[in-house]
């Protein structure tokens, strides 16, 4: 098999593939009812709620040689 032949093999095998995704974007889909409805874990509505977190951020004091200028 030449060279020639097997790249202009892959190209057209790229090419079909380039045109099937640019085909398959352009169709618009419809999401199914049943992929809408979230329902969540049943556990979830039996844990007890303790307020609000809150995250502080932690500031850590370092001096090096550029911070006496």
């Amino acid at each position: 098999m030449s060279k020639k032949f097997r790249y202009s093999k892959q190209s057209k095998d790229y090419n079909e593939l380039r045109a099937f995704t640019k085909k398959i974007l352009k169709q618009k889909t419809v999401p199914d009812e049943s992929e809408q409805l979230f329902e969540d874990d049943p556990r979830a509505a039996k844990e007890i709620e303790y307020g609000r977190v809150r995250k502080n951020s932690t500031y850590v004091f370092s001096r090096n040689i550029l911070s006496d200028l």
